[in-house]
């Protein structure tokens, strides 16, 4: 029977779109091919994955309707494997639609902190160091208001090595210290997909103390699904909390 047939189906095609995602992940991670391409994976076999779970709900009702369990039950089955891709790129395709596309933020929109060293190591095919402050900003304060300077009444000495024991303590690779200039220059490591993302750190005396800015940035991708954003918000939790 047709019913039959369309159940085997979506058995059958559930073990490939399940290994989508990680498969895509990997081959990434081992420079097997570019982000842009396992993305593409990641997309299609999402929307696959979505039309596949939906025959299989509907296949399932109707073989319960007809009183044929074991189609029912394969259906079942396949819809709860296929309800995790499912699940996981509806939550990424909101998230993306509740956020600015922005790859890279600052505490200080006006006067950047600038890279100096870690320029040299992020590859020519890595997102532009360019800032639109116009378009930039207005975005960054609606999403994010709450990445504001940090503010201190510790000496710019005590506020430079403070800032570098928070960086390391989140597991960040500083690359770059220079006290005079009060600049810190720093690499995070995505766990996932191992991205690196550039982190400025700058120190700058105050009346009161001293003022701690940063900026963070994505080497890779038109948007961040606001990684920048928390990355920063981590650390003046953490600067803030010792």
């Amino acid at each position: 029977m047709v019913i039959n047939t369309i159940s085997k189906f979506c058995k059958v095609a559930a073990i490939p779109l399940l290994l989508g995602f990680p498969i895509a992940v990997i081959a990434y991670r081992l420079q097997l091919w570019s982000m842009g391409v396992s993305f593409q994976i990641i997309k299609y076999t999402g929307y696959v994955s979505i039309a596949v779970f939906l025959i299989a709900v509907l296949v399932g009702v109707f073989a319960l309707f007809k009183k044929q369990k074991d189609v029912a039950k394969t259906c079942v089955v396949v819809a709860l494997l296929l309800a995790m891709p499912v699940i996981g790129l509806s939550m990424q395709a909101a998230k993306a639609k509740s956020l600015p596309f922005l790859h890279q933020v600052s505490t200080d929109t006006v006067n950047l902190p600038a890279f100096d060293v870690i320029i040299a190591l992020r590859g020519e095919k890595s997102n532009p160091l360019d800032y639109d402050r116009e378009k930039l900003a207005l975005l960054q304060q609606a999403a994010y208001p709450e990445l504001q300077s940090i503010l201190s009444d510790l000496s710019v000495e005590q506020a430079f090595t403070k800032a570098v024991d928070t960086a390391m303590n989140l597991g960040w690779e500083v690359v770059a210290k220079d006290k005079d200039r009060g600049m810190i220059e720093a690499v995070d490591t995505t766990l996932l997909w191992a991205f690196k993302d550039d982190v400025a750190i700058r120190v700058q005396l105050t009346d009161m103390g001293s003022k701690v800015d940063l900026r963070s940035i994505s080497r890779v991708g038109g948007t961040d699904l606001g990684a920048n954003a928390e990355r920063i918000k981590k650390f003046i939790t953490a600067f803030n909390a010792n």
